[in-house]
């Protein structure tokens, strides 16, 4: 086939020509395409060797990004032909892998003057009729003219990569910005858009563009803590490009040695910056640095922006919404960080742009704009014509019936003690069960009290406690599972009745999904089921059911991941996560662009309950489910918080001693979140008279 393949394209006869290099088959494996890599690791794909006498089954190694086997491939090495992958079956994908030996090339009779005038020197005749002549086999000269035909490609003004894509609705300037980011200002760019129009597609198509054509082989993302592996699964889903994490086992046996050992890999920020990470990554020779919520690096004085500063890169990508959020001097922070000395020294930049009695005026803009469009591109909502649906939030507080309510008060006293417990002793000791155990528990009384229970029942086995807890808990668990309905529940089979069409309903976990299968399909309602340990096709007909028949899918947090689903327009928080992040993502499932309908999303939580409380207070303070996909993440970003958002609700509600201390808590952190958004308000009102429509990407 002539155009590469994007997985899951193929068809059964498919034949696909793989470029290899000798030197990889003497090593015992055969380097995929990045277009290939996703596909191959699945576990149900399988492809088999038929070089051999007798078939043999290759392995994948998604680490390589290869097939792996020296016994059947270092003898390719010495052999002549093209490598053929064929495509034997669909569902699953089963290849076989065959070698066909390059056709002998027949030389026409010499050419003699009488037959044309055309002649040739007699050295050069002699070389024609050389029996020994070496001929180019067709596999290298396929490659020779695949890369003529991209040396031809002088500009970027026609992307190459975009057959590699999935999942991607790609909109008219996303393709602008990359074309503008690639051709004119060389690959290292500030990438300022509006939230909500796409600058991670804009940053994956930059970034495959620079592998497809062979300029970019190492790379580095940095990103803050929450959005590590939302940039990991983007990048393999939608560019087919495998990063490798920083908290992966396997980069983390390497220790220090792991940043020369991988080519693509994604950190966040508090794992760059620290020893002995920072000093063996500022060793590295990268290609390409994509550096998310740039915003973060503003200070020039910070160990971020001074990491950021020293890395050896040759392209850069920086994004952010808000370049500018309190002093002028920010942006030449950034801008530095991109082209050094563009902005020319801070001292002059203060004395030549920004008005001294107001560091966010600047003078002489018409200059200050010139030097920007140098690294900056920024799109506006209003300008590319996009516009979001409505969403429509309701929330139905339900009140536990007196088995729930006695459940949950007794297991979240014993869930308080003992994480006041595990924070004063700073670790796991003797005494102190795991924080991450503890709040997992809490989680799950809050979705369902039946989710609880194998949690309870395994803590209740931990010998640290003293033996009447161990009871206690035990009881809990038999509790929790002797309850065959929930109050919950009942209000949302209430709901399916009030409303007809498809819907979503997602939980956290597992357990509850499996419990409200059983619930939903009793009433007879028709349910398919989505979370992460489906296997892809399993996941693919889970969806396709969904699109069909199926009213209800019922997923766990997984499909809020990738998944498009403006085919319907309605879901249902069963349980809500306390990182309101996650909450704007399974929203942003449906309420994205392609929707046509307006968007309703019902969340359900149990009264006096701290779910309850954090719901209330992003309804009430910032209005949350009237936000745009991403605006939520800007305005924690301005709170003065080193902590994740839920680790910062837990800990006030550890540290409250009851109910109304809790709640005045509560209350102070909501001032906080508002004056948060006003400041967040304020800096897009700035932007957009300091940026107006100056550095929108060209045709």
């Amino acid at each position: 086939m002539s155009a590469p393949f994007s997985e899951p394209g193929f068809q059964i006869g498919d034949r696909l020509e793989l470029d290899v290099t000798a030197e990889a088959l003497r090593q015992g494996q055969l380097l995929l395409a990045p277009a290939l890599n996703s596909l191959f690791s699945q576990p149900d794909v399988s492809v088999v060797l038929e070089t051999a006498a007798e078939p043999i089954a290759l392995k994948y190694d998604a680490a390589k990004g290869a097939l792996k086997s020296v016994k059947a491939l270092r003898p390719l090495a010495k052999q002549s032909g093209a490598l053929i992958l064929e495509c034997q079956s669909v569902q699953p994908y089963r290849f076989r892998l065959l070698l066909e030996p390059a056709a002998p090339v027949e030389l026409p009779p010499p050419i003699t003057p009488s037959q044309d005038p055309l002649t040739f020197a007699e050295e050069d005749r002699a070389l024609l009729r050389n029996d020994r002549l070496t001929l180019a086999r067709w596999r290298d000269f396929r490659l020779a003219l695949q890369a003529t035909r991209l040396g031809m490609v002088a500009g970027f003004d026609q992307l190459l990569c975009l057959p590699w894509l999935r999942e991607v609705d790609l909109l008219d300037h996303q393709l602008r910005t990359a074309r503008t980011v690639l051709r004119r200002l060389r690959g290292r760019a500030l990438l300022c858009d509006e939230v909500g129009l796409g600058k991670t597609i804009e940053a994956g198509i930059i970034l495959q563009e620079l592998v497809v054509r062979g300029l970019a082989r190492r790379v580095l993302i940095l990103t803050p803590p929450s959005l590590v592996e939302q940039w990991q699964g983007e990048m393999r889903r939608k560019f087919g490009q495998n990063f490798i994490v920083h908290d992966d086992p396997r980069f983390r046996e390497k220790g220090a040695q792991a940043w020369a050992a991988h080519d693509r890999i994604i950190a966040s920020y508090h794992t760059a910056k620290r020893e002995p990470h920072r000093s063996a990554m500022l060793k590295q020779d990268w290609d390409l640095v994509i550096v998310d919520e740039v915003h973060h690096l503003r200070h020039r004085q910070t160990l971020l922006w001074q990491m950021a500063a020293e890395l050896r890169k040759k392209y850069i990508l920086l994004l952010t919404a808000t370049p500018v959020q309190n002093d002028l001097e920010e942006l030449f922070n950034l801008v530095t960080l991109l082209q050094p000395g563009l902005l020319s020294t801070a001292r002059a930049f203060q004395r030549q742009f920004v008005d001294r009695r107001d560091k966010l005026m600047p003078r002489n803009v018409d200059q200050l704009h010139q030097l920007l469009a140098e690294v900056m591109v920024r799109n506006r909502r209003s300008t590319v014509g996009l516009a979001l649906t409505r969403r429509i939030a309701q929330t139905h507080i339900v009140a536990l019936n007196a088995q729930e309510r006695a459940l949950y008060d007794e297991v979240s006293r014993f869930v308080r003690q003992h994480l006041r417990v595990a924070t004063r002793a700073q670790t796991t000791t003797a005494r102190a069960l795991s924080r991450m155990s503890l709040i997992t528990l809490q989680k799950e009384l809050g979705s369902a009290s039946q989710a609880a229970a194998p949690t309870l029942e395994r803590i209740a086995q931990d010998e640290r406690l003293p033996q009447d807890e161990r009871a206690a808990l035990q009881q809990f668990a038999d509790t929790a599972r002797a309850l065959t309905t929930g109050s919950k529940a009942e209000r949302l089979l209430a709901l399916l009745k009030d409303f007809p069409d498809k819907l979503v309903i997602f939980t956290q976990f597992r357990a509850t999904q499996a419990w409200l299968q059983r619930c939903l399909q009793d009433a007879g309602e028709q349910v398919v089921v989505f979370h992460g340990g489906l296997l892809r096709l399993e996941k693919e007909e889970a969806i396709r059911a969904f699109q069909g028949p199926a009213r209800i899918l019922l997923s766990t947090d997984a499909g809020s991941e990738g998944r498009n689903l403006q085919f319907c327009n309605a879901i249902c928080n069963f349980d809500l996560p306390w990182n309101p992040m996650k909450i704007e993502q399974r929203v942003g499932r449906l309420s994205r662009i392609g929707q046509t309908r307006d968007v309703y999303v019902f969340n359900l939580a149990a009264a006096d309950t701290l779910e309850s409380a954090v719901l209330h207070l992003l309804e009430a303070k910032i209005a949350m489910f009237e936000l745009v996909i991403g605006e939520i993440d800007m305005i924690l970003g301005n709170l003065d918080e080193e902590k994740e958002f839920e680790d910062v609700v837990t800990d006030l509600w550890v540290q409250s001693q009851d109910s109304d201390t809790f709640r005045a808590a509560l209350d102070r952190l909501g001032e906080q979140l508002m004056t948060a958004k006003e400041n967040y308000v304020r800096q897009r009102a700035q932007e957009e008279r300091l940026f107006g429509e100056k550095f929108t990407p060209e045709g």
